[in-house]
């Protein structure tokens, strides 16, 4: 089972400007448990593209926040427009902060930069992300396979799929 395993770590600057190391706890809390992670178009949809002669768009680097709130994966939907990425159905979204809104579904491919396995997420839910500073949320549909431990006191996240 291949295990990545993390170690937030940022740099703060002082009312004087002053620069200075932040604890990687608070590094965590303020940035959340995010991995750097290349999205692609999913395999099956891919191999379907290539044979129908048509261009498949590399894959989109960028971080994805680990959201265990988020039944599905989410893509950010400008990455997914760059990556031409075909609408495949059209469902009611909520979150938190939102009312139930219709989004596009995609088929993805997510692998996390680091480890050597792809994950397709064949109904990957688009969002506004970029404003975040992200390209995706890694729904539960992703993390049923994987094994991740959460260690906030050290500033640490473990991930196993």
């Amino acid at each position: 089972m291949p295990v990545l395993h993390s170690q937030f770590s940022g740099e703060g600057k002082t009312k004087d400007g002053q620069v200075v190391k932040v604890a990687p706890a608070i590094v965590l809390v303020q940035r959340g448990p995010v991995f750097q992670v290349t999205i692609a178009i999913a395999d099956q949809v891919a191999t379907e593209l290539i044979k129908q002669g048509k261009t498949v768009q590399p894959a989109i680097s960028g971080l994805a926040l680990i959201d265990t709130g988020a039944s599905v994966t989410c893509v950010d939907d400008e990455t997914a427009q760059k990556l031409q990425l075909p609408v495949i159905d059209v469902v009611r979204m909520a979150s938190a902060s939102h009312v139930s809104h219709p989004t596009n579904v995609y088929p993805i491919k997510v692998t996390i930069v680091g480890l050597p396995i792809g994950i397709n997420a064949p109904r990957a839910v688009g969002a506004a992300l970029k404003t975040q500073g992200l390209i995706a949320l890694l729904g539960r549909d992703i993390l049923m396979h994987c094994t991740m431990h959460y260690n906030g006191v050290a500033g640490e996240i473990t991930l196993a799929i």
